[in-house]
């Protein structure tokens, strides 16, 4: 119970953007985790939603009631989703964020569980007005533009479903990509995207301005006839690369570092741009801006959106009916997968079976030690009378003795010793038994305290089975939980504490429910088998007195043996 109350409550929030929304998920950004070493004042950012750091079941079936809000959990951001799949629990969601500042701490709110709410996110208005054209690649057909500048290009309709960030684009070496030449105005140019390059060619080419070319595995700046310095692209590994030019210098970034330089500005473009001349591989993210954008934005584009993105950990969800705490339980249920459901579904019936064997046993004890009880009280007052030829006394010990196991035995003795009293009249010899017989009805008193005996210890092995059985079968929920849980983050390619924790610790619950039943079963065994022994023990003592009596009382004397 002090577990439950320590974390069945989450600490409340200090504050709440709009109470029409039930949930909330502060999302914290880390720029030096990210390695981000300069200011951003404004760029769009990337969050993974999945089931390691966000419920489905708490939004909208279409995502419609998301909204972000900055972290003075006052002023609503820009955004829009890219790919939202509640089936496969992942969604792809880019938040226009501003002021990024290197080495300190900021903080970004998710709203969601209203159902009243209506779509909230615009496209064109999460990137700023240096961008002149963003693609996506997540759209059939050629790619369009995200932009309000509705700058879409021609060629390139085959996608890959499994791209770095949802869909990417596919280029065979044959088709180049050809963008529209209104995105390559004179003056400061910022040429960004996602690559994953599986033969040489030319990545990007703007016509008498500057050319990205790979050859044997190295990058090359080409720009009025004179090339970079070659920086390595690895094959078939994704990499975020920027050209940059401010008007002295084009610049190349692999993966937010400096990777090549040559002096000078850009030449008018003489016709319009084109991706994969000869180029196979894959292009994803592809951003084109007015302007020299600072390093600092590639640093972060690479930190956010690739594999093991670092900038982004999204903490506990919640809830603003128990004033801003989603409550930990509810967060563990919630992260449940359907095996953990299916372990600890078994867990409950195990627990159920040793609870009802518990109580209907122990109810089953406390009756037998009354009524043995009363017998012994009624036995002990009779105890000194002599039995008859017929063989023991004949007594009532009352309705309260009902079920008594002694009772049962001694009416196995007067049984048997009837039987042998019989047997002795036939032989002349009317109130006295051979030893022999003697032994022969201690043997089916202790027959019949065996089987009183196992009759007590019934279904007892099924709390042995709960027991043994509870926790191994809550480790393998919980393996099996916790493989699940690294394979899901791997797929969303963010690895961070927050994105683990979540599934990790739901995981552990199915370990939980089998301890939930081991536990109460291991201190119910315990406490009835002691109870049974001393029910035992009181078999063995009144057996070796009815013997004792019986013997006493209708043994043959040795001198009447020798007559």
């Amino acid at each position: 119970m002090a577990l439950t109350a320590t974390v069945g409550f989450a600490s409340p929030a200090m504050a709440w953007w709009d109470s029409e929304f039930a949930y909330r998920t502060r999302i914290n950004i880390d720029t030096q985790a990210a390695g981000v070493t300069g200011e951003v004042m404004r760029a769009p950012v990337l969050v993974r939603l999945h089931t390691g750091n966000f419920n489905f079941a708490d939004v909208k079936a279409d995502g419609s009631d998301l909204r972000f809000v900055a972290g003075d959990d006052r002023t609503p951001l820009t955004f829009h989703i890219e790919k939202w799949s509640p089936a496969e629990e992942q969604a792809l969601v880019w938040v226009d964020v501003q002021n990024i500042q290197p080495g300190q701490a900021a903080a970004i709110y998710a709203y969601y569980g209203n159902e009243a709410a209506e779509a909230g996110q615009d496209v064109a208005g999460t990137f700023g007005p240096d961008y002149r054209a963003v693609y996506h690649f997540d759209n059939e057909g050629a790619p369009r533009d995200a932009t309000a500048n509705g700058l879409n290009a021609q060629g390139g309709e085959i996608r890959n479903a499994g791209g770095l960030i949802g869909n990417s684009l596919l280029l065979d070496g044959t088709a180049p990509v050809t963008l529209p030449a209104s995105a390559f105005g004179s003056g400061p140019l910022s040429v960004s995207f996602w690559v994953k390059p599986e033969s040489d060619g030319t990545l990007f080419a703007l016509p008498g301005a500057a050319s990205l070319i790979l050859e044997g595995g190295q990058l090359f700046i080409e720009q009025d006839g004179e090339r970079s310095p070659g920086s390595p692209l690895e094959t078939g590994s994704y990499a975020h690369v920027a050209l940059v030019n401010d008007g002295q210098a084009t610049r190349l970034f692999i993966g937010g570092q400096p990777a090549g330089e040559i002096p000078g500005a850009l030449g008018a473009a003489s016709g319009p741009a084109q991706l994969g001349l000869g180029f196979a591989g894959e292009i994803d993210e592809l951003r084109v801006a007015g302007a020299a954008l600072p390093v600092a934005a590639f640093q972060l584009a690479a930190a956010s959106e690739g594999q093991g993105a670092r900038l982004l950990m999204a903490d506990t969800a919640e809830q603003v009916s128990t004033g801003g705490g989603h409550g930990y339980w509810g967060l563990l249920f919630g992260s449940l997968m359907f095996d953990a459901w299916v372990v600890i579904i078994i867990c409950a019936f195990m627990l159920a079976i040793a609870i009802a064997i518990m109580i209907s046993k122990g109810l089953l004890i406390s009756r037998v030690r009354q009524a043995n009880e009363a017998f012994l009280d009624a036995y002990g007052q009779i105890s000194r009378r002599a039995g008859d030829h017929n063989g023991l006394p004949a007594f009532d010990a009352g309705p309260s003795a009902q079920g008594s196991t002694l009772a049962r035995l001694y009416r196995i003795g007067n049984r048997e010793l009837t039987e042998r009293l019989q047997e002795g009249r036939a032989s002349q010899s009317r109130f006295a038994l051979r030893a022999n017989s003697v032994a022969a009805i201690r043997s089916a008193l202790d027959a019949g305290r065996v089987r009183e005996g196992q009759k007590l210890h019934s279904r007892l092995v099924l709390l042995t089975i709960a027991i043994s059985g509870g926790p191994f079968i809550g480790l393998l929920g919980t393996v099996m939980g916790v493989m699940i849980t690294f394979a899901s983050v791997a797929m969303a390619g963010e690895v961070n504490i927050s994105a683990i924790a979540p599934g990790m610790a739901a995981a552990l619950l199915a370990t939980v429910a089998g301890l939930a039943v081991a536990i109460p079963a291991l201190f119910g065994y315990n406490y009835l088998l002691s109870r049974i022994e001393e029910i035992t023990a009181d078999h063995e003592i009144f057996v070796d007195e009815l013997e004792k009596r019986i013997a006493e009382t209708w043994q043959d004397a040795p001198a009447a043996q020798a007559a």
